[in-house]
């Protein structure tokens, strides 16, 4: 992630961080909860930046869902 990017980093991961587990792995964070987030926080945040928070919450999701199924394989070892 480029230097002027960074922000796009702590935005992801304040949203991550409230987030609650889900039984089947990750939620994704949603529009509602960005919402919320921009109103509690004054960011203003314009549509790209949601896109690439999204985006980057969707990859981080697939890869937890990825680990976790990895895991659940060595175990069953």
């Amino acid at each position: 992630m480029p230097d002027n990017g960074a922000f796009l980093w702590d935005w992801f991961w304040e949203l991550r961080q409230a987030q609650p587990p889900g039984f089947s792995g990750p939620v994704p964070i949603s529009n509602v909860e960005i919402a919320a987030w921009c109103q509690l926080t004054g960011n203003i945040v314009r549509r790209e930046e949601v896109s690439l928070v999204r985006a980057m919450d969707g990859r981080f999701c697939t890869e937890i869902e990825a680990e976790t199924e990895a895991i659940r394989a060595r175990e069953a070892n």
